[in-house]
C-alpha cells in the first residue's frame, strides 16, 4: 500500500531514468560504496531552522470578453508564502515569521485591464480585495495558473535569499532548493519523487534505509554549473510492513555549485544534521494525509496561509456579487 491518501496522488511517480540520461549524475562524490548512513546528533551553531513554504489557489475562472476574435483566458488567485521559525532550545516555541499574501488577475491573449478592486463589503467588515492585473502572452487556458504558480515560486526564492543573509539560521523550503546562488544553509526538502536518477544497485541501498538513515550524497549536474546540487534520500519513519518499500522517503538538497569538492563537507554535515533532526518533526496519519512526509511546521503554515488568504467560498461570492452589479 502507498501510505498517502488517495485524493493526493502518490509520494513515488517515477519511471527509471534510461541510462543516457542519468549521465549528469556523480553518484560516488561522499563515498566511493553505496550504503546507508546513521548520522550520530550534532550539535550546529543555528539559532533558528526556518521551515519555508508557499500556498496559492486559484478562486475564479474567469474570461474577458472585448474583442472580436474571442475572449481572454484569465484566473482570479492568491498565493501566500511564509515562514515558521523554530529555535533548537527546549522550551522556545515556534512562531509564524515573515507571511505574505498578495492577490493577482492574470490575463492572457496580452489582454489587460486596471487593477482588479472589489470594495469593503457590510461597512466595512470584509475589507477591500485588490487583484493585481498581470497580462500573458499566451492563449492557453491553463498558462494563466501557471503565471500564477510562477509568482508564488519568485515569492519564495526571494524570500529564501533574503532569509539566508541573516546570521545563525538554516533555511528549509517545502519542495526543490532555490535557485538563488551560493546561499549554502538553504536546503530543499522534497516530498515525491518524479525522476529516478540512480540506478537500480543504489536504489536497492535505498530501499533499506531505516529511520534516521539517510543515503550518501550525489551530485546533481544542471545547465548551468551554479545551479548545481547534492541530493541524498532519507527515510523519516520506518514503514508499515503493509507499505511498499519507499514509503516515508524525502529527498534533501544542497548547494554543490562551481566547485563541489570544496562545498561538499558543509553539504554532508548539513545531511547528517537534518537526518538526525527531520524526523523529529515528521506528521502520522491521523493528522496529515500526507504522513510522514508532510512536516508539522509545513502543515501548520500551510493552514497559517489559507487563513490570511480568506474563506474561499466567501471571496467566491464577494466576486460573483461585483460582477453581477
Amino acid at each position: 500500500m502507498d501510505p498517502w491518501g488517495v485524493e493526493l496522488g502518490l509520494a513515488y511517480q517515477a519511471e527509471e531514468v534510461p541510462a543516457e540520461g542519468r549521465s549528469e549524475v556523480v553518484l560516488e562524490v561522499e563515498h566511493s560504496r553505496w550504503q546507508p548512513l546513521r548520522p550520530v546528533p550534532l550539535t550546529l551553531p543555528w539559532q533558528q531552522l526556518l521551515f519555508l513554504d508557499g500556498s496559492r489557489r486559484v478562486e475564479v475562472r474567469v474570461l474577458l470578453e472585448r474583442d472580436a476574435n474571442g475572449p481572454a483566458f484569465g484566473a482570479l488567485g492568491s498565493y501566500g508564502v511564509g515562514v515558521v521559525a523554530c529555535r533548537p532550545q527546549p522550551g522556545r516555541p515556534a512562531e509564524f515569521v515573515a507571511l505574505e499574501v498578495e492577490r493577482l488577475c492574470v490575463i492572457g491573449s496580452s489582454q489587460t485591464l486596471p487593477d482588479f478592486v472589489i470594495p469593503a463589503g457590510r461597512a466595512g467588515q470584509l475589507g477591500t480585495l485588490t487583484y493585481q492585473v498581470v497580462s500573458i502572452a499566451s492563449t492557453e487556458p491553463e498558462a494563466v495558473v501557471r503565471r500564477l504558480q510562477f509568482a508564488m515560486l519568485e515569492a519564495e526564492s526571494l524570500m529564501a535569499l533574503r532569509l539566508s543573509q541573516q546570521p545563525e539560521v538554516l533555511v528549509i523550503c517545502d519542495g526543490p532548493r532555490p535557485r538563488i546562488g551560493e546561499a549554502e544553509r538553504v536546503v530543499g526538502y522534497l516530498k515525491t519523487i518524479h525522476e529516478l536518477r540512480i540506478g537500480e544497485p543504489e536504489l536497492a541501498v535505498v530501499r533499506q534505509l531505516e529511520e534516521g538513515e539517510r543515503s550518501p550524497l550525489y551530485l546533481l549536474k544542471g545547465v548551468a554549473s551554479e545551479h548545481d546540487t547534492f541530493q541524498c534520500f532519507l527515510r523519516l519513519r520506518d514503514p508499515y510492513p503493509w507499505l511498499y518499500s519507499l514509503a516515508g522517503l524525502v529527498r534533501l538538497q544542497f548547494y554543490a555549485g562551481r566547485t563541489p569538492e570544496q562545498t561538499l563537507p558543509k553539504a554532508a554535515l548539513l545531511a547528517d544534521y537534518l537526518a538526525a533532526l527531520l524526523p523529529r518533526f515528521a506528521s502520522r496519519a491521523h493528522q496529515d494525509p500526507r504522513a510522514p512526509q508532510q512536516l508539522l511546521p509545513v502543515r501548520a503554515l500551510e493552514q497559517e496561509l489559507g487563513r490570511r488568504m480568506g474563506d474561499l467560498r466567501l471571496i467566491r461570492r464577494r466576486i460573483t456579487d461585483y460582477l453581477a452589479r
